[in-house]
Formats: C-alpha cells, sequence, structure tokens
C-alpha cells in the first residue's frame, strides 16, 4: 500500500470511527462514548494497514482498523478508572466530566463520584460492544473471520490479566520479568501484535509472516510503553494529555522505579511514591531521586538497545522492503516521542 493509500485509507477509518459511535439516542452513556473516540493517534490502524500491504478487502480492512481503535479507546476509559485519573488527551476523562456534571446538578460528592466511575464504566462498555459488533459483520471469508476473533479474544484477555497484574504489582517490588510481561500483556499485545497480525491476515499473508510480524509487535510495544512510563513522570503535561503525578499516586510498578530502587538513594523518597496524595513537590523529589541514582540515563540505554536489536530483525522479516521501512518508521516514532 503506498503511503498516499495509507493516509486516504486511515481518514476512512476514522471516518468508520464517527459511524460506529455515532449516538443511536440521547443518553449521556453514548454522547460521552462518542466523545472518547475523538482525538487518537491511530497508531493501531496504522500497523494493521501497513502490515495488509495493500491486498486485503479494503471494506473489511477500514472496519477492522475503526474496531481496534475503538477497543484501544474501551481500555484506556476502563484504565482511567482504575488508576482515578481524571483527564485524558488534554481534556477530562469520562468520569472526570461526569463527576463535574454530577456535581454542578446538585448531587452530593459521594453519589457524584459514583455516577461518574458507573457512566466512565458503561460506556466503555458500549465502546466495547460496537467494535465487537462491527468485527462480527465483516463480509470475509468465515476463516479469515475465526482468525480474526481469535486474535481479538488472545489480545482482549491478556489485556484484563495484565491491567490485573499492573494493579497487582502496584506498591510492591516486582522484578523484572513481572515488569516486563505486564507490559507485554496489558500494551504490547493488543497495541502492537494484535494489529500488525490482523493486517497480516486480512492481507493474505504466509503464517511464518503474521508470527514474524507479531513477534516484532510484541517487542515493540514492550519499548512502546518503556518509553511511556519514562513520560508518565518526566513529560509534559500539555503535550501528553496526561497527569505527571498519575503513575506516582498510583504507585505504578515500572523498569525506570525498579532500576532506581537498587539504588540506597530510592529509600529518601520510597515513601512517596504510590501515595494517593503526593503533589508536585513529591513529584519533583521523585524525579531528582530517577536522575541522581541513574535510572533514567540506564532505562534510556536499555531502550536505545532494545530499538537497536529489533532494527536488525525488522530488516530481516520475511516481507516486502516498503513494510520493513514502515515499521522502522513507526519504531523510531515509538521510542522518541513526547506524547
Amino acid at each position: 500500500m503506498t503511503a498516499v493509500d495509507a493516509r486516504t485509507a486511515l481518514a476512512e477509518v476514522q471516518a468508520r470511527i464517527h459511524g460506529i459511535v455515532a449516538p443511536t439516542g440521547p443518553h449521556p452513556v453514548q454522547s460521552e462514548a462518542e466523545r472518547a473516540a475523538v482525538g487518537g493517534k491511530l497508531l493501531r490502524p496504522r500497523l494493521l494497514i501497513a502490515a495488509a500491504g495493500g491486498c486485503a478487502d479494503h471494506a473489511a480492512l477500514v472496519s477492522t482498523a475503526a474496531a481496534l481503535e475503538l477497543l484501544h479507546v474501551a481500555l484506556l476509559v476502563h484504565d482511567d478508572v482504575i488508576d482515578g485519573d481524571l483527564e485524558r488527551r488534554g481534556a477530562p476523562s469520562i468520569a472526570g466530566a461526569a463527576v463535574t456534571a454530577a456535581t454542578e446538578a446538585g448531587l452530593g460528592a459521594e453519589h457524584a463520584q459514583r455516577l461518574g466511575l458507573t457512566t466512565a464504566v458503561v460506556s466503555g462498555d458500549v465502546l466495547l460492544a460496537r467494535a465487537l459488533a462491527e468485527l462480527a459483520r465483516l463480509d470475509v471469508p468465515l476463516d479469515v473471520r475465526r482468525a480474526v476473533a481469535d486474535v481479538v479474544e488472545r489480545a482482549l484477555v491478556r489485556a484484563a490479566e495484565g491491567e490485573h497484574d499492573d494493579v497487582l504489582l502496584a506498591g510492591g517490588e516486582p522484578d523484572e520479568l513481572a515488569i516486563e510481561r505486564v507490559l507485554e500483556l496489558k500494551t504490547a499485545d493488543y497495541s502492537f501484535r494484535a494489529p500488525l497480525e490482523l493486517g497480516a491476515i486480512l492481507g493474505g499473508r504466509e503464517p511464518e509472516a503474521v508470527e514474524a510480524l507479531g513477534s516484532i509487535g510484541t517487542r515493540m510495544g514492550v519499548l512502546y510503553q518503556l518509553r511511556d512510563d519514562v513520560l508518565g513522570v518526566f513529560g509534559d503535561e500539555a503535550v501528553t494529555g496526561k497527569s505527571a503525578l498519575s503513575d506516582i499516586r498510583a504507585g505504578a510498578p515500572t523498569m525506570l522505579v525498579l532500576l532506581a530502587r537498587r539504588e540506597p538513594e530510592w529509600s529518601t523518597v520510597a515513601a512517596l511514591y504510590g501515595r494517593p496524595d503526593a503533589d508536585a513537590g513529591d513529584a519533583s523529589r521523585i524525579r531528582a531521586v530517577l536522575r541522581g541514582t541513574g535510572a533514567l540515563d540506564a532505562l534510556e540505554a536499555r531502550i536505545a538497545e532494545g530499538a537497536a536489536a529489533l532494527r536488525a530483525t525488522i530488516a530481516e522479516a520475511p516481507v516486502e522492503q516498503a513494510l520493513r521501512d514502515e515499521l522502522l518508521t513507526i519504531l523510531t516514532r515509538c521510542v522518541e516521542r513526547a506524547r
């Protein structure tokens, strides 16, 4: 698929997303689901479209890409509930907006909070339902539809397991294997492995290529999340659209913190990491220790080494050079991004 075709397809994906989430009634759950679906980077559709190589049924490709993006949005909505985040993409999250609206309508604080969380959970459910219905309606051969369903089922189950384990490990002292496992489950599978596999399946690629692209996606997803963990503490909120206190307050079990915990200096801020009421001053102290212990530099080196190794793997992948080039471009953006 040429670059022009890819841009056109992404525009069609965005249009299809709007069509899928367009409210069928005036209920706020539907309007909030629609609002949440606007403004994404469309990374997953881009990966899927690239992996198809221009050989897939166009309508099925657009529908699958749109559905995958909506599954991503649904998981973000639920993740905001779990993490207690009231902001997403530089705007109030569904829960945050609902709490504000309920408070302004005169509901008590406890009732407003409950309504806000409920609105977010069920709006995420609406997005899941509409995405899965879109996939169920794909007009493709039965074996292809089953293969798509198998990938989506695996990715969603693994994302749920990863979300659970992320919270389970928070506040503890997990080892590297446990952290990497969470990165693979929570993010890498549904955000990178699944899009590449789905595109390859829809494009009729050989099993060897599907497997190779899935492996590349898993490794790329881990590197993406390692960068995300850096941005979660050191990122510019105006650019990332997410609070720089969220991971700190949640005590997120990141590789960055694991590397810092190995140094005695971490003990000076250990009690601050995971405090629900941590403030900007606490965050500043934690950032200073993450730098001072060398944890930030060590993680940056790890990301660079992982990216270099993955570039070598991509260069040998059993796919055409155009796809290799696109994967290299996306990898660079993943590890060098500021949001």
